[in-house]
C-alpha cells in the first residue's frame, strides 16, 4: 500500500505553548529517603500520558508506596470517572532475559519527547534492555483521528516477548451489576467470569466494554495477528489486561487504541466489528511513521538567532545537530535541537532587553 506522504515541520516547544500543545513537562523530586522521583506529563493533542520512575543510584528502585513508579494514558476518559486506558499502568512491554522484565516499569526513560505541526502530535520514548539493546516507541495522533492514538513499538538488538495493554472500561470501580466484556475473533466473552485464551490469531480487533450498567463508554484495540503468536486475557475484577505474546523474531508492533463513550456499547461495539475498524485499521497502513522533516521553521529560527549576536560556535553545534538528524529522520533529535536554538534565541531577546531598558 502506498504510503501517506507527511512533512512535519517542527513546532518550537517555547514560552506560550497552549495546555493543548503536544509537550513533554519533567519534575524531578528528592525524597526524604535519598531516592530521586522523575514526573513527565507527555500531553497529546488529546490526552496526556503520565510517566513515574523513582530511582536509587540511577537505577529504577522497587515501587514502596503507590504512585512511585506509573506508566499511565488519560485517554476518552469520561468527566468525573477514572475509568478508560489506565492512569497507571496502560501499557508494558517484556523482554525475557533470564526472566521477564517490564522495560517502561523497570528501566529509566533515555528519551522522552513530544512535538507537533498541523495538527499531528508525535510522542517518541526510548528505554535500555537488559543489556545493549533498545526499546523504541512513538506514538502519533492525527488531527483527522482524534479518537485514536496509533503506536508503533520497536525492538532493536532484543527480543519482545510479550506487550500488555490495560484498561478499566468506563470506570475503576466494582459495582455489583456491571459485566466486563471482551469481543475479539472468537467471540463474546464475560471476563469477570472467564479468561480468554487463543493461539495463532487472525482477527485484527479487540472491544472492551460493559454490560448492565456503565454500559455507555468502552475501549478499541487493533493488533497485527500475524506477528502475535496468542493472545490471552485473564479472568478480571476491575482491570482489563490484554496480553500479546511476539512471535519469535518479530522486532515491530503496529497499535491503534480507541474509545468509545455516551453511546450505547452494543451499537459502537458492533459498528466497530462491522467496518470502522477496517477504515481505522487501513488508515494505520498507509501512515508514514518515519515522516521527512521540512526545515522551514528552524531555517527562520535560525536566520533570526544570527541577528541576535549568540555565539557562532553554538549556533553551528546546533545546526549540525540538526542537519544530522534531518538526515536520518530522527525527530526526536531534531525537535531537540530545536528547542536549544529556541532557548538561545529567548536569552539572547531578554538580555538585549534588559541591556535596552
Amino acid at each position: 500500500m502506498k504510503k501517506k506522504s507527511t512533512v512535519f515541520i517542527l513546532a518550537a516547544v517555547a514560552a506560550g505553548l497552549s495546555a493543548v500543545e503536544p509537550h513533554v513537562d519533567m519534575k524531578v523530586q528528592k525524597l526524604d529517603d535519598g531516592r530521586t522521583t522523575y514526573t513527565r506529563n507527555v500531553y497529546l493533542n488529546d490526552g496526556k500520558m503520565t510517566l513515574i520512575h523513582t530511582t536509587e543510584d540511577g537505577k529504577v528502585t522497587k515501587s514502596t508506596k503507590w504512585g512511585e513508579i506509573r506508566f499511565g494514558l488519560d485517554f476518552g476518559r469520561l468527566p468525573g470517572t477514572n475509568g478508560g486506558w489506565s492512569l497507571w499502568d496502560f501499557f508494558r512491554c517484556y523482554e525475557y532475559n533470564p526472566k521477564p522484565y517490564n522495560l517502561v516499569r523497570e528501566r529509566m526513560p533515555t528519551l522522552v519527547s513530544a512535538g507537533s505541526i498541523g495538527g499531528t502530535a508525535v510522542v517518541d520514548m526510548e528505554f535500555p534492555s537488559q543489556e545493549d539493546g533498545k526499546l523504541k516507541i512513538r506514538m502519533m495522533q492525527f488531527p483527522s483521528h482524534p479518537e485514536w492514538i496509533f503506536m508503533r513499538v520497536k525492538s532493536e538488538d532484543f527480543n519482545i516477548w510479550r506487550i500488555d495493554f490495560q484498561a478499566f472500561p468506563y470506570q475503576s470501580d466494582l459495582p455489583k451489576d456491571r459485566e466486563r466484556r471482551l469481543s475479539t475473533e472468537k467471540g463474546d466473552v464475560n471476563i469477570n467470569k472467564e479468561a480468554v485464551k487463543f493461539s495463532d490469531p487472525t482477527g485484527h480487533y479487540l472491544a472492551l466494554y460493559n454490560e448492565f450498567i456503565q454500559d455507555t463508554a468502552g475501549n478499541f484495540l487493533i493488533i497485527q495477528p500475524e506477528k502475535i503468536r496468542m493472545v490471552e486475557v485473564p479472568k478480571c475484577k476491575a482491570s482489563v489486561n490484554i496480553r500479546l505474546y511476539a512471535r519469535k523474531g518479530i522486532r515491530q508492533f503496529d497499535f491503534a487504541l480507541g474509545y468509545f463513550q455516551n453511546q450505547p456499547a452494543s451499537d459502537a461495539v458492533n459498528r466497530f466489528f462491522t467496518g470502522n475498524g477496517d477504515a481505522i485499521r487501513k488508515f494505520m497502513d498507509g501512515i508514514d511513521w518515519n515522516p521527512r522533516i521540512s526545515t522551514e521553521n528552524f531555517d527562520k529560527n535560525f536566520s533570526e538567532a544570527k541577528k541576535l549576536g549568540i555565539a557562532k560556535d553554538k549556533l553551528e553545534a546546533i545546526q549540525k545537530s540538526y542537519r544530522k538528524a534531518v538526515e536520518k529522520k530522527d525527530f526526536a533529535a531534531a525537535t531537540k535541537a530545536e528547542k536549544e536554538l529556541e532557548r538561545l534565541k529567548k536569552t539572547a531577546a531578554a538580555s538585549g532587553l534588559s541591556d535596552f531598558m
